[in-house]
């Protein structure tokens, strides 16, 4: 994956999980988010990234 695909998969991870907030998302969208406030949630993208791929690679072995 390239760099900026990388990027673009880290902040979708990051909206979807800022999603899970419901209502409080709601009101205070993802746009309006403060740098500091979204570095919160790039940190958990980043852990639910690292985790789905080690469960792909996982799969990935199993199937050989």
């Amino acid at each position: 994956m390239t760099a900026e695909g990388d990027a673009d998969r880290r902040e979708r991870y990051a909206m979807a999980l800022y999603a899970t907030l419901g209502f409080s998302a709601e009101r205070h969208p993802w746009a309006s988010l403060a740098p500091a406030r979204r570095e919160v949630w790039y940190r958990r993208a980043d852990a639910a990234i690292a985790l789905a791929d080690e469960e792909i690679a996982e799969a990935v072995r199993a199937s050989e």
